[in-house]
């Protein structure tokens, strides 16, 4: 057997091998070169029932249109269908002659011809928009008169027995005064007052203390220098140790006044258990007098030094 008639025989094989494949495939022979795979046609679905409706839709046309030119102005009325508006725009020739040939009669011919239709055209379009503006007037009006009717009609029956339940409490969106307004006002004033009074009562002791201690201000340049002097001499802590009586590291305030006091040491100092020696030479009249001034400074409302 030659090549050939062997291809032969093989081709319907092929055929039918080519035929089985093409079965599985979900895209149409016939959209297969026609429709690019990006597109939502390339696999053909079946249309839901939404889309199956008579709805017809105009052909898209391309390209944009011109705005319509507003022929009638509200304001000018019927002026351009009058026979004044016609001659002014197509007016005849005041020195009408006879026509001498007939490419004059032909041309005065299509002169008339035009102020004809010029006078058509306007009257046919004044009686559209008339027409026009009849047929919405009377469908805005009955739109209208629907709607009234509709928003004073008395509600269905379906409509009440379906609808939820709305409490009174929540229609009535009236504002009422609070009943405890007068009440809460007096506690306010009340407040007010006692803070007002705290207020005063700072300042007052503020005050007297301010005078209390104004006795020990330094008021002219020669009490200030003379202050500077014995404040700042080599020998000041020592003076002040010899005078209150203090022995060891005098050299520096906390060896005169010592550290501030922490809530043991205060303990301390009340129960005579402390074991600070400025506390350990403190005698009885010196607690009693810190006691006097502590009692003094309650019953005056100052500061005592």
């Amino acid at each position: 057997m030659s090549l050939y008639s062997a291809g032969n025989c093989l081709r319907p094989v092929v055929r039918q091998l080519s035929s089985t494949s093409r079965s599985f495939s979900t895209t149409p022979a016939i959209l297969s070169n026609a429709v690019p795979p990006e597109s939502p046609s390339y696999i053909r679905l079946p249309s839901p029932p939404q889309s199956q409706t008579d709805e017809v839709k105009p052909p898209r046309v391309r390209g944009s249109l011109p705005v319509p030119r507003q022929v009638f102005l509200r304001s000018e009325g019927d002026r351009k269908i009058k026979p004044d508006y016609i001659n002014k725009t197509a007016p005849r020739s005041a020195n009408a002659r006879e026509p001498k040939n007939d490419s004059q009669r032909w041309k005065r011919e299509m002169a008339e011809t035009r102020r004809t239709n010029l006078e058509q055209g306007l009257k046919a379009l004044y009686t559209r928009r008339e027409k026009s503006d009849a047929i919405r007037n009377a469908r805005v009006s009955r739109k209208f008169k629907e709607n009234n009717e509709a928003a004073a009609a008395p509600e269905r029956e379906d409509d009440r027995l379906t609808r939820s339940t709305v409490l009174d409490a929540i229609l009535d969106t009236k504002t009422y005064p609070d009943p405890e307004r007068f009440a809460r006002a007096q506690r306010s004033q009340v407040k007010v007052q006692k803070k007002e009074k705290a207020k005063y009562e700072a300042r007052r002791d503020a005050l007297m203390e301010l005078y209390i201690n104004a006795s020990n201000f330094i008021v002219q340049e020669s009490e200030l220098k003379a202050e500077i002097d014995e404040i700042f001499s080599e020998d000041y802590f020592r003076k002040q140790s010899q005078y209150f009586q203090r022995y060891g590291t005098t050299e520096n305030a906390w060896g005169i006044y010592g550290k501030p006091p922490s809530i043991a040491n205060m303990l301390e100092t009340t129960t005579g258990n402390s074991t600070k020696l400025m506390d350990y030479y403190e005698s009885e009249y010196d607690r009693s007098v810190k006691r006097q001034k502590r009692i003094a400074e309650e019953f005056t409302g100052g500061k005592m030094e």
